[in-house]
């Protein structure tokens, strides 16, 4: 993970223009995968990774074979 590009939360927001609060609840309900680093409240990191398999389980349409 020391080489995995990671997003904040904000960052993740920004991507899918959405709330900070829904990036939280898909965080809470495992949709999204995330580390939380630091203790207390600590701040969450989503690796790149995570987003976009998250956004490939969103589609609603096939890809188009290529």
């Amino acid at each position: 993970m020391l080489n995995t590009k990671t997003l904040t939360v904000t960052e993740v927001a920004d991507v899918l223009h959405v709330s900070r609060g829904l990036v939280h609840r898909l965080i809470a309900e495992k949709q999204i995968v995330a580390y939380k680093i630091g203790t207390g409240r600590g701040h969450y990191r989503i690796p790149l990774s995570a987003l976009e398999a998250y956004i490939k389980s969103c589609r609603t349409i096939p890809e188009e074979a290529s």
